[in-house]
């Protein structure tokens, strides 16, 4: 059996994600895909990033500027510019990256873009935005094992491991045959270390 996802069977969907394999019910960013024209879940999705980097940029700003106006006239200039420099790194958290534009805000849009478009108990379509119709029975939310069979819990093990034989070993053993069409290696190169 071939190992590709067939794109014959997959024409009638408009959206679909994988299931994160994390230990609890995440979906997971890494990849993601929808129909030509895009779908609701993935606008929703750019708005939420858009308001986020909005609205914590404003409240960084806001809150800079008043700490920085009470202190600075009992800090020297080099403690200043630390102050400010440790400002600017604090930015945002990892987990705050997770939360607002990652595996947190795609498991949020696709479990409440379900819940309200799942009246009609037939899949039929009841969302239609500009003359496009989206049907939630065409929205697939794929089992961890299909994106993400390696869980993130070994991923410092998998690091650990020098040899390229080792780590592959490992993979595999995660990898279900006919099933499993990405492997997330979980390299957290967005994370500061």
């Amino acid at each position: 059996s071939s190992s590709s996802l067939c794109i014959e069977s997959t024409r009638s969907i408009q959206f679909f994600c994988g299931a994160s394999n994390v230990g609890c019910i995440e979906l997971n960013n890494g990849l993601i895909g929808c129909r030509k024209g895009g779908h609701p879940i993935i606008w929703n999705m750019m708005e939420s990033i858009s308001n986020y980097f909005e609205n914590a940029i404003f409240q960084h700003t806001a809150e800079n500027v008043l700490l920085t106006s009470m202190l600075s006239p009992f800090l020297e200039s080099s403690t200043m510019g630390t102050l400010k420099y440790i400002q600017q790194s604090k930015f945002s958290s990892s987990m705050e990256v997770v939360e607002n534009t990652g595996p947190g805000l795609l498991t949020r849009s696709v479990c409440r873009w379900l819940v309200r478009n799942a009246d009609d108990k037939n899949g039929n379509t009841i969302n239609e935005i500009a003359e496009t119709k989206f049907c939630v029975s065409q929205v697939v939310v794929f089992p961890s094992l299909v994106f993400h069979p390696f869980p993130n819990h070994l991923r410092k093990k998998l690091s650990t491991l020098s040899e390229k034989d080792a780590k592959l070993s490992l993979l595999e053993s995660f990898v279900v045959c006919g099933h499993t069409k990405a492997v997330h290696l979980w390299g957290c190169s967005w994370q500061k270390e």
